[in-house]
């Protein structure tokens, strides 16, 4: 039993160190993509809005699809599919650059086929995580997960922006292709072996696709997570649409003291990571999330309300509140699917469930562009601010706020079988 423990734990570690080392890769990426899109081709609004469409794109057409590929399939080979694809798929923006060949169209169908890729990836490792990990665990496993994607996302801009100085912005991609190799590399050394999924009595994709629908709309602990995150991701990319325009134009903020205002919010993040699993125990699991979830959407109304030379101490309070409540509650939410969802659908209700909350960001961000036009950037502001304040009101008035533990919310045997 000791020997198994250390397996289980050395396999975990394996792919925690994989997603720790592409999440700071793709944090790179995020920072040397759209610089890129600039130095090569003088990008404007509509081409820099083109480029990020290309990478939402997939979340919204093939998530559902990856769900029923990844509940048929073992899901470590996909994966690492996913990774190998990305570091040749990422590795051709340098090359071709330097070789002169690459284009604005060609960019955007290397993005395209890079968020296809982690479409497939991230939904399969949320569906993976499960099987390495026992469910009295996993709210453990997904918090130190989510420590390393919040450590990324406050060192990884920084890191790019220094390899876009010495390298330029092409090159300095080389780094988020090789962040994915390494993580195939770790992939490999996990020795736990899925079972072949059951081929017999296998529907038509519509009717999967239609059974992951209803493991989570259906699911009255996952239903209203996943209408609070959608509706948070809606307001938030709304008040992202104006928010950089608003603190140039209206508070007259440089890019360097925008820059150190997200460090706020990333460094409330790996805080929040930390916490998360104190929090739970301490408050009880229902308790935990509704709290951290009003902490993680009331904040950003501050926003609007900022003026004068203290504005940017209100902004980086309100990013960094933001960000703690936001890495409690989503290693909370991730767990909640992993054990409320039946393991044979688990894929295809990660696939809704993503399906439904990032298809909304490309909508959030219109409206607000929209809104900001017609009646400027503070009103806009305060409205969307009002709008992510009450995301939460799905959960408060939901079953999901009496659960002690994420085991409570575990389907009784008659119904995972139903």
């Amino acid at each position: 039993m000791i020997l198994l423990k250390r397996v289980e734990d050395r396999d975990f570690g394996s792919l925690w160190a994989a997603q720790s080392i592409s999440q700071v890769g793709s944090q790179i990426t995020t920072v040397a993509l759209p610089l890129t899109a600039v130095a090569l081709f003088d990008a404007g609004p509509a081409q820099m809005g083109l480029l990020n469409a290309a990478g939402y794109l997939p979340a919204l057409l093939l998530t559902l699809l990856a769900g029923v590929w990844i509940d048929r399939s073992r899901r470590r080979p996909l994966l690492l599919g996913a990774d190998l694809g990305r570091a040749v798929a990422i590795g051709l923006i340098p090359v071709t650059a330097l070789a002169g060949a690459l284009g604005i169209e060609g960019l955007y169908l290397i993005v395209l086929v890079s968020g296809a890729l982690t479409v497939l990836f991230d939904t399969a490792y949320h569906a993976y995580v499960p099987t390495l990990v026992p469910g009295q665990n996993l709210m453990r496993a997904n918090s130190r997960l989510q420590f390393s994607a919040s450590l990324a996302q406050l060192a990884g801009p920084g890191l790019g922006g220094l390899l876009i100085q010495v390298f330029s912005a092409p090159v300095a991609l080389v780094f988020d292709a090789l962040s994915f190799l390494l993580s195939a590399l770790f992939l490999v050394r996990i020795r736990h072996r899925e079972p072949i999924p059951e081929p017999g009595g296998r529907r038509r994709i519509r009717q999967e696709i239609a059974e992951g629908l209803r493991a989570t709309f259906g699911n009255r602990h996952v239903r209203p997570v996943a209408l609070e995150a959608a509706t948070f991701n809606f307001f938030g990319q709304f008040i992202a649409a104006l928010y950089v325009l608003y603190a140039v134009h209206d508070l007259g903020l440089s890019a360097g003291i925008i820059g150190a205002i997200a460090s706020a919010a990333a460094a409330g993040a790996v805080l929040g990571a930390l916490a998360a699993q104190p929090l739970v125990r301490r408050l009880g699991f229902g308790p935990a999330l509704i709290a951290t979830m009003v902490v993680a959407s009331t904040p950003l109304i501050a926003i609007p309300l900022a003026t004068g030379p203290a504005s940017p101490i209100v902004l980086a309070v309100a990013y960094f509140v933001e960000g703690f409540g936001i890495a409690v509650s989503a290693s909370q939410a991730v767990t909640l699917r992993q054990v409320a969802v039946p393991a044979a659908v688990v894929g295809r209700a990660n696939a809704a469930y993503r399906t439904l909350s990032f298809g909304v960001l490309p909508l959030g961000a219109l409206a607000g562009g929209l809104l900001g036009d017609l009646i400027g950037l503070r009103p806009a502001l305060l409205a969307g601010g009002i709008g992510l304040a009450l995301a939460p009101v799905w959960v408060l008035l939901s079953p999901v706020r009496h659960l002690r533990t994420a085991e409570d919310a575990r389907p009784r045997e008659a119904e995972a079988s139903a």
